[in-house]
């Protein structure tokens, strides 16, 4: 085998169970679709909207999205566990994370909604 062989067989080995996509420049954005950490980003965004808090650092891996070579197959392979603190729409058609509501009936602006749950 050769050292380019090695190296390649090396990185495959590191890299273990993640799962990538294409970016426009042709390179791959690598990710662990197990990982909790786009998940808790989008329950943090639920929590804090309406508080005036800022929201949390965007993950990596949303941010990978907007420069992906095909964003709607990127977006579609990435688990977000049914939430998406950002409008899919403008994701995909134009690569912009545009926040959006995850509350229904509220807008980003509104007050803190207070207790939501059922009595």
């Amino acid at each position: 085998m050769t050292l380019r062989g090695r190296l390649k067989s090396l990185e495959e080995d590191m890299r273990g169970h993640l799962e990538s996509f294409v970016l426009e420049d042709g390179s791959r954005h690598y990710y662990n679709p197990t990982s909790g950490e786009l998940f808790l980003f989008c329950v943090e965004c639920v929590r804090i909207q309406g508080t005036g808090k800022p929201w949390p650092e965007t993950p990596e891996t949303i941010k990978a999205i907007t420069k992906a070579r095909d964003r709607a197959a990127a977006f579609e392979q990435v688990p977000t566990g049914g939430l998406f603190p950002f409008d899919k729409e403008a994701l995909i058609e134009r690569g912009e994370l545009v926040r959006r509501s995850l509350i229904y009936g509220r807008t980003l602006e509104d007050a803190d909604p207070g207790d939501l749950s059922e009595p």
